[in-house]
């Protein structure tokens, strides 16, 4: 399955260990002067990108100690690249907050945002930079190929997840699914086995069965697609600029492959029928 590019923090910066992170890495190579919609980005720091997340470690998405490893770390620094600035600082911020439009002075949201009509209201989206097929993340030892198989599973699900629906309307669980704030507490009752299976966005999920194989699998991918696209403050002047960089990013493979790099072939994971 090819990715598509398509179109939208905390008032302090403290460190990993008391999770809330920020760190700062250099956009190495050189950068074009010019933006490529021919205005310049205008950046809160000068010469430096600002990149709010919520996730952090997120495997596959945001990884290490600073965070430079990964599809969204590495698409931010060539991001930075693309829009002339030498570097990229990324700061930790609350889900809940970077959705309802919060970013406390970070140029742009990258953290596996889905845009909906109600996000929108907030923040301006790109055209997505990958598209998200729905992937049922499982613990280790869970079985389920079929929609009956997974209607008997025990499912956990978030508050912020526009995926919730997802499992209500399309799986339609025979039992009620536990019910969490977001990603971090529902991956916790997974991992507690307090649930069998949970909704994501199948480039995250093959991002965590990837770096803890002992702990998730990836069952398979239920035929609705997301998108997953950067977020910036409402009304930004930079949309236009970024967005353009992002289109370009994709036109010459570099987000196809930094996704084959970082997420691995969503196309080797098996589809499981919603409909008869």
């Amino acid at each position: 399955m090819r990715a598509f590019a398509t179109r939208a923090v905390t008032r302090r910066c403290v460190s990993l260990a008391v999770s809330l992170a920020c760190a700062t890495f250099v956009a190495s190579g050189c950068a074009n002067e010019n933006d490529p919609a021919g205005t310049p980005f205008v950046p809160v720091h000068p010469g430096v990108l600002t990149v709010a997340t919520a996730f952090l470690p997120a495997p596959g998405f945001w990884q290490g100690n600073p965070p430079t490893s990964g599809f969204e770390a590495k698409l931010a620094l060539v991001l930075a690249q693309r829009l002339g600035l030498e570097r990229v600082r990324v700061v930790q911020v609350p889900f809940a907050s970077i959705v309802s439009g919060h970013l406390d002075g970070a140029d742009i949201a990258i953290s596996q945002l889905t845009p909906t009509g109600e996000r929108e209201k907030h923040l301006d989206f790109t055209t997505p930079y990958l598209t998200a097929p729905s992937g049922v993340l499982a613990r280790v030892g869970v079985e389920a190929s079929d929609l009956q198989t997974l209607q008997g599973l025990r499912w956990v699900v978030s508050t912020t997840s526009t995926l919730t629906a997802v499992v209500q309307d399309v799986i339609r669980p025979s039992g009620p699914p536990v019910v969490t704030e977001d990603r971090t507490a529902a991956l916790k009752v997974l991992r507690e086995s307090r649930a069998d299976v949970l909704m994501l966005d199948l480039p995250v999920a093959m991002g965590l069965a990837r770096l803890e194989p002992g702990s998730y699998r990836v069952l398979g991918q239920v035929a609705v697609n997301h998108g997953l696209a950067a977020a910036l403050p409402d009304h930004s002047p930079n949309l236009e600029i970024v967005d353009s960089a992002i289109r370009g990013l994709q036109a010459d493979g570099t987000i196809d492959q930094l996704q084959s790099r970082w997420l691995g072939d969503p196309g080797n994971v098996p589809l499981i029928r919603t409909q008869p």
